[in-house]
């Protein structure tokens, strides 16, 4: 991998960790900014899409932040890459936002509308506003277990409407086992130093005596650190995660459909597929729910995070299931 163009061949080690450098630092950069973390988005989209091909034996190229594949003309080429980027996170965000947004918007819904008033019981009806929490929350869980092998399927088809097609995805997360659960459960922990990261500025003071004392320009500059370190795992953390979920596509959809990227067919995979005894898909229905569990402590950790930092956007821009954005 390189941050500037793919690589021909098999570089050697060096060259690798160089690249992979080369990488992060582009990534992390492009994630301080919502605008620009559409682009890094994207990128990681492609690269989840080329690792799982990679899986089914296709060789390619492994994306660019700039430079397109090597056979396009020196014009395309120029920005090939980035335009694919551009292209590939407008489809990521699309489809995750159709995926995310019923239950983030209730939860922006109950924190706008009632939840700090009926937390403080100040009105009658005090149980509307965690009462649409909760609903977000059962949406959530019955989600969050499955977005990344919806964004896996979608990166290895490379098409929008693969975000969608719910037969496959529902074979390919029962084929899944405990690797879906362990996706989940790593999902939950990685998040924590984001949520962290919201209530040092609040909290500061309680941990780090005298930092209420520091003038305006060192909260400015403290906060600068903050959001750097904050995009910096958000990127790294998202980047890990996606190359897991290719991972568990790629282990899923051959014995799900048993049929390569870009064949799937409804009534072919049907009978390809390997057929599920009631035993195996009670353990399927078990690993989602523990799955679910997992799931639970995103809202939860968003929920404490708001007491802390009451920046709405937050509802519907976690970096783990939105824009990977530092904001």
């Amino acid at each position: 991998m390189t941050a500037f163009s793919p690589v021909r061949g098999h570089p050697g080690r060096l060259s690798r960790l160089g690249g992979t450098a080369l990488d992060a630092a582009f990534g992390i950069g492009l994630t301080l900014l919502p605008v620009t973390s559409l682009i890094a988005l994207g990128w990681i989209t492609r690269h989840m899409g080329s690792r799982s091909r990679h899986a089914f034996g296709m060789v390619e190229e492994a994306p660019g932040w700039i430079l397109g594949p090597h056979e396009q003309g020196s014009f395309a080429r120029a920005l090939g890459g980035l335009g694919a980027n551009i292209r590939a996170g407008l489809m990521t965000l699309s489809a995750l936002l159709v995926w995310t947004l019923p239950f983030s918007l209730l939860w922006l819904g109950a924190w706008w509308a009632g939840w700090e008033n009926s937390f403080n019981k100040g009105y009658e009806q005090a149980a509307v506003g965690p009462a649409v929490f909760l609903l977000g929350t059962l949406v959530s869980v019955l989600v969050l277990p499955a977005l990344p092998v919806m964004l896996a399927h979608m990166a290895c088809e490379n098409r929008l409407a693969s975000a969608f097609e719910l037969r496959r995805l529902r074979s390919v997360l029962a084929q899944a086992g405990w690797r879906l659960p362990v996706l989940s459960g790593l999902t939950f922990v990685l998040a924590l130093p984001l949520f962290a990261s919201h209530g040092v500025i609040a909290l500061g003071h309680e941990f780090f005596p005298g930092i209420e004392d520091l003038s305006p320009a060192q909260v400015a500059d403290l906060r600068g650190r903050i959001d750097l370190a904050t995009a910096a795992w958000a990127f790294l953390s998202l980047w890990f995660l996606r190359n897991l979920a290719a991972r568990l596509y790629a282990f899923g959809a051959p014995r799900a459909a048993g049929l390569r990227p870009g064949l799937w067919d409804g009534a072919i995979a049907a009978e390809a597929a390997v057929p599920a005894g009631r035993k195996s898909r009670l353990m399927a229905f078990v690993w989602y729910v523990l799955a679910a569990v997992f799931s639970l402590g995103i809202g939860a950790e968003l929920l404490i995070a708001q007491f802390l930092d009451q920046a709405w956007w937050r509802w519907v821009t976690h970096p783990f299931f939105a824009l990977p954005w530092a904001g």
